[in-house]
């Protein structure tokens, strides 16, 4: 029945969600089945030597321009309950919102506000960080504002949407506040970022009647909002150029 369960809501998931999830999984998955197997460099593992590459590393950023770190951090999870609970997320609310806006658009504010999260990190955090917790706080932004733009249309039903939505995002802040070794800022940051490309990327749906009298949505979306999104992308690579990390003098 669990998996039954299971293969439903992935089935039901769209495709750029499954092409990230898969990736989520493949580079939490081959590197720790090979490092059962006694598989090591120089001493180091593999999923070791994969978070060592790949997570946000201020110092590693700033120091050796390794800006790609940006990005890699997104698609790595220190652990099995961290990349459970980030596919959980990214399948349950990232379907929604490819569906709603369309697998360019879901991948735009999924990037962009991933990024955001991790710029976030990278000036109020001094610590290392993986995981797609950023990206997926985006996709909740992108929602809240999809809502609001939508709330007439929602009627009755848009006040508890926001609710819903709003209440699991400042929930999941409140608990990275009291919860070691989470990176708030980056949950912060992408909850921003994803605010922002939802106001460009997110559509406004317009009752349109057919010819047979029925009423069906219609998507209106912004003419100039990848213009705004590359202009948001920008602001945050000279933010990462010219500003001063966070970093531990401890």
């Amino acid at each position: 029945m669990a998996q039954s369960g299971v293969m439903r809501i992935w089935s039901s998931s769209t495709p750029a969600v499954r092409v990230i999830a898969l990736i989520n999984i493949v580079l939490f998955a081959v590197p720790t089945i090979i490092d059962m197997v006694g598989f090591s460099l120089a001493g180091v593992t593999l999923t070791d030597l994969l978070l060592i590459w790949g997570a946000k590393n201020n110092i590693a950023i700033a120091a050796g321009d390794q800006y790609y770190r940006f990005i890699t951090m997104m698609f790595l999870h220190a652990g099995l309950l961290h990349l459970l609970f980030n596919t959980m997320a990214l399948v349950s609310i990232g379907t929604d919102i490819e569906q709603l806006c369309g697998t360019q658009r879901f991948l735009g504010i999924y990037l962009v506000g991933g990024f955001a999260g991790g710029v976030a990190s990278y000036l109020f955090s001094a610590n290392p960080a993986v995981g797609a917790s950023g990206a997926i706080f985006a996709l909740i932004g992108a929602e809240l504002i999809f809502i609001v733009r939508n709330r007439r249309l929602y009627g009755d039903q848009a006040k508890q949407l926001l609710a819903n939505v709003g209440f699991t995002a400042l929930l999941n802040i409140g608990i990275g506040f009291v919860t070691p070794n989470i990176d708030n800022m980056a949950h912060i940051g992408g909850l921003v970022g994803g605010v922002i490309c939802g106001l460009l990327l997110t559509p406004r749906l317009i009752p349109v009647m057919n010819a047979d009298g029925s009423v069906v949505p219609a998507k209106q979306t912004l003419s100039w909002g990848w213009y705004g999104v590359i202009a948001v992308l920008v602001v945050l690579v000279g933010i990462v150029m010219t500003a001063i990390p966070a970093i531990d003098l401890g």
